[in-house]
């Protein structure tokens, strides 16, 4: 432009115009020359002019006729530099720069001693910075006033020891990084969410803008870049710029880069300014969230609605959609719900997989807060606590056939029990001072039993003669006498609390404790999937280690319900989470579904308690503001009204809109009230039933009675049958051997035969002999009486506690005078002497021992009598004993 401007003026005004200014021109560039040769103002020269083209123009000489002379002075001022000087700046120009050092460790150590201090410094630096500022790095090493950690990055921006990274210590951490392109930060630190950082690069202005606007300055928070500044003036101080950038200031997510303050001559220019401000203050500038969600109700659930036009629609609803929705309205953001895309792995587990995967922003679906999760992803603070607890079946009231037991717990009942049947011993003592007439003697401990249960019942009485209610003891009155207060005290309270018990129903006891679950034989189930299969297996505890040693696995809650409400003969429990369970039954199972007289319980107590909160990636950048929303929320009570909500409305939807709303007072006024009226079947049933059991149980034992006397005949008719063979046996050989003489054995046994004979006779059998009697078979059956009764048993029917003599004897099965049996022995020794003298004309061996005739008196615990024959134990003796006085002075008759 300027020279089409010159040829304008040469055309319009001559060549006297050009030719003044070419004059004009060439007198200052030899004024000039004449300056630059004297060294006149050397530097200020240099830097004012510029020998380019636009600070000399082309003028023609006629122009400079018209034109006066530009001043020139030519007085020295200031101190002009020798030649020498110029040549050493010119050579040595690294010598007159201002030494930045100690300018940035000043401002380093202001900052981390107004926002580092609590935290352990570790400080990072590359190749080059150690090469061309080593110095620096030495200074700042001296100046930090507390222990701190450094580490090298090498060329491929690595560092090249990572443990620095992790110290043992537990505190926060703050970086300093120095490092010459400052792109390479994100990926030597990692992301940075807590702890402060402060990045000192040798990048330009334009290359920190861009570092603070890409996406990998998003995830360190808490960031202040300090920037050179770069001037002409290389002598002089440079001041150092200070960023940090803005997140989320566009629904894209984007950065933006924003400028703190400067330091300058040992000062920041605005010292109020915050260097680590809050972040996302202004919310997240309606930004688009993605959510994984997966049903766990009441936190996430999916229901039906129709929109406008008639079509069904799926919404979900529950406690943490509810939160959302609450916290987008607060920090500006939006939101779409997505499903997992494999489901089989559980509500939380497959959540857990969206966000490893970096598929999700958050994740919902009622997850518990566990160390295995927190590995994978973040957790938000806890907006609610769950438990898991176990799902029973219980009954409504107890069945009206246990109301008679129903006044006593059982170890009341156990305590009466053992009490009736110890009461005998204390009693039997004190009336005879003595046991042993109990031992062995059923008889005497059966009656003892009905006396018991006579005092408990008042339905028998005893007066016999040695009952105990006729003792004169002292010491068994009282014991009988605090006996029946006793009884009448226990009664009263039975016959007191029976009716109640009757009329009205008892709520059973349900399961509640581990111990209960335990103890009833419980088989116990859980999900196979979600986290429920491994949670217990590493448990310490010895109660749950026992209880999930056989551990069942279903696929679903409903399964498991199901499960519950069908068992048969064991019955099941299902673990689950507590809040899960209660609202599935309550929208789900009703009377008509489980029965009137079942209810489905859920323990009171938790079997392992857990915090639910939502699900983010690792190292998420709105966490803290999540947490503080959330903790929000909980402090004025909209988490727990949020989670009321969706019950109610829940049990509204299932109820066709009705719901009773339960008040303290009616909690309080639950009780059934008591009402007149009659006993039904129903209440009257369980003695019914009582007495139908003590029936079955009669009929029980008379047939154990006639089988066992059925058993006692058959084994007696074998026997008889056995001794016949003997018999027909020794008949045979005596036929074949009709000169050989019996032995005393031979003889023995023949008697033996005939004891048998006629007790089979009694029996109503036959036998060959019975029409031919030997002679003496009254005495024989008088001795063969006695051989199927034994000493115990003749101790129970004779003996007593107050007999003082011994009058009643047993003869031939018969109970008769001592006197008689005197006279029956005498009568039967005339008769034996006579058969004797018979035998003795016929065979004079038959007077030996071996006579079966022949028998010996033995007595015991009886002095001989004077008119009685002495006893002989010579072989040759024909004494027959017919009496003898047991143990108790009893007379019995061999």
């Amino acid at each position: 432009m300027i020279f089409f401007l010159y040829l304008l003026l040469y055309f319009t005004q001559g060549d006297a115009f050009l030719l003044h200014e070419v004059n004009d021109i060439k007198r200052n560039f030899q004024q000039e020359l004449i300056d630059y040769k004297s060294y006149k103002n050397y530097l200020p020269k240099v830097k004012e002019y510029d020998s380019g083209f636009s600070q000399y123009v082309y003028m023609a000489p006629a122009l400079t006729q018209n034109r006066t002379r530009r001043e020139v002075d030519t007085t020295f001022r200031g101190h002009p530099k020798t030649r020498e000087q110029i040549w050493h700046i010119n050579f040595k120009m690294n010598e007159l720069e201002f030494d930045q050092s100690a300018s940035l460790i000043t401002l380093l150590m202001k900052i981390f001693d107004k926002y580092m201090m609590r935290c352990i410094p570790i400080v990072l630096y590359d190749v080059y910075v150690e090469k061309s500022e080593g110095r620096l790095l030495q200074r700042l090493f001296q100046k930090l006033p507390i222990s701190y950690l450094h580490g090298k990055i090498n060329e491929k921006s690595e560092l090249i020891n990572k443990n620095v990274m992790n110290p043992l210590d537990t505190r926060c951490r703050s970086y300093m990084l120095f490092i010459a392109d400052a792109m390479m930060a994100r990926k030597v630190l990692g992301p940075q969410i807590d702890n402060k950082v402060i990045v000192i690069p040798r990048s330009t202005q334009w290359k920190l803008q861009e570092f603070l606007s890409a996406p990998e300055s998003r995830d360190i928070i808490n960031l202040l870049v300090i920037g050179e500044s770069y001037t002409i003036d290389k002598s002089a101080e440079k001041p150092y710029v200070l960023y940090t950038h803005n997140l989320y200031t566009d629904g894209l997510g984007s950065n933006k880069p924003k400028v703190l303050t400067s330091w300058m001559k040992g000062k920041l220019t605005r010292p109020h300014v915050d260097l680590f401000p809050t972040k996302l203050r202004k919310g997240f500038a309606g930004h688009r969230f993605t959510i994984a969600a997966a049903p766990q109700p009441p936190f996430m659930y999916k229901k039906l609605r129709m929109d406008g036009v008639g079509n069904l629609q799926i919404e979900w609803d529950g406690l943490e959609i509810r939160l959302i929705k609450a916290m987008s309205q607060m920090m500006n953001f939006s939101f779409e719900v997505v499903e997992p895309r494999n489901p089989k792995l559980g509500p939380g587990d497959s959540i857990t997989q969206e966000l490893g995967e970096k598929r999700a922003d958050i994740g919902l679906a009622g997850m518990y807060v566990t160390s295995e999760r927190n590995l994978v992803q973040e957790m938000t603070a806890a907006h609610s606590l769950d438990c898991a607890a176990f799902l029973t079946l219980s009954s409504r009231a107890l069945p009206r056939s246990r109301a008679i037991l129903g006044p006593f717990r059982w170890e009341v009942w156990l305590c009466l029990i053992i009490i009736y049947l110890l009461a005998i011993f204390p009693l039997a003592y004190s009336d005879r001072l003595s046991l042993k007439h109990l031992w062995g003697n059923a008889g005497e401990i059966e009656n003892m039993f009905w006396y018991v249960f006579g005092t408990f019942t008042n339905s028998l009485t005893f007066g016999g003669e040695f009952s105990w209610s006729n003792t004169k003891k002292t010491s068994t009155r009282m014991l009988i006498g605090w006996y029946w207060v006793f009884t009448i005290i226990i009664t009263a309270c039975y016959t007191g609390s029976i009716i109640a018990f009757v009329t009205l129903p008892v709520t059973p006891e349900t399961i509640d404790t581990l111990d209960q679950l335990r103890d009833g034989f419980f088989r116990i189930g859980t999900y196979d999937r979600g986290g429920w299969e491994r949670w217990f297996l590493n448990s310490t505890h010895e109660k749950t280690a026992k209880l999930i040693k056989k551990l069942e696995f279903v696929g679903n809650a409903e399964e498991g319900v199901n499960n519950v409400t069908q068992a048969w003969f064991w019955p099941y429990a299902f673990i689950a989470s507590k809040r899960e369970l209660q609202f599935i039954i309550d929208t789900n199972y009703t009377d008509n579904k489980i029965g009137r007289r079942s209810a489905l319980h859920v323990s009171d107590g938790c079997f392992a308690l857990f915090s639910v909160g939502m699900g983010l990636p690792s190292n998420s950048v709105y966490r803290s503001k999540f947490n503080d929303a959330i903790l929000r929320m909980q402090e004025n009570g909209l988490a727990q009204k949020y989670l009321r909500d969706v019950i109610f409305e829940a049990k509204k939807a299932t109820s066709g809109g009705r719901v009773e709303i339960i008040t303290q007072e009616k909690k309080s006024s639950k009780a059934t009230t008591p009402e007149d009226r009659s006993l039904t079947l129903v209440d009257t049933e369980g003695m019914f039933m009582f007495l139908g059991i003590g029936y079955l149980i009669g009929v029980g034992v008379l047939i154990s009675e006639w089988v066992g006397g059925c058993s006692n005949r058959v084994i007696k008719l074998l026997k008889i049958r056995k001794q016949d063979k003997l018999d027909k046996a020794e008949k045979e050989e005596r036929e074949k051997h009709p000169s050989r003489r019996p032995s005393f054995l031979e003889k023995f046994g023949k008697k033996m035969s005939l004891s048998a004979r006629s007790n089979r006779t009694s029996l109503g059998g036959t036998s060959r002999d019975s029409l031919d009697p030997p002679k003496n078979s009254s005495s024989r059956n008088s001795v063969s009486s006695l051989t199927g009764f034994s000493k115990q048993t003749l101790k129970e029917l004779y003996d007593g506690p107050k007999r003082r003599q011994p009058s009643i004897v047993f003869l031939n099965g018969k109970m008769v005078p001592e006197d008689q049996v005197y006279a029956e022995r005498e009568a039967m020794q005339q008769r034996l002497e006579a058969d004797t003298k018979s035998t003795d004309s016929s065979n004079l061996d038959d007077d030996s021992p071996e006579n079966p005739n022949n028998a010996t008196i033995v007595e015991i615990n009886r002095p001989p009598s004077p008119t009685a024959p002495p006893f002989d134990h010579s072989p040759g003796s024909s004494q027959l004993a017919t009496i003898d006085e047991g143990i108790f002075g009893d007379k019995i008759l061999y």
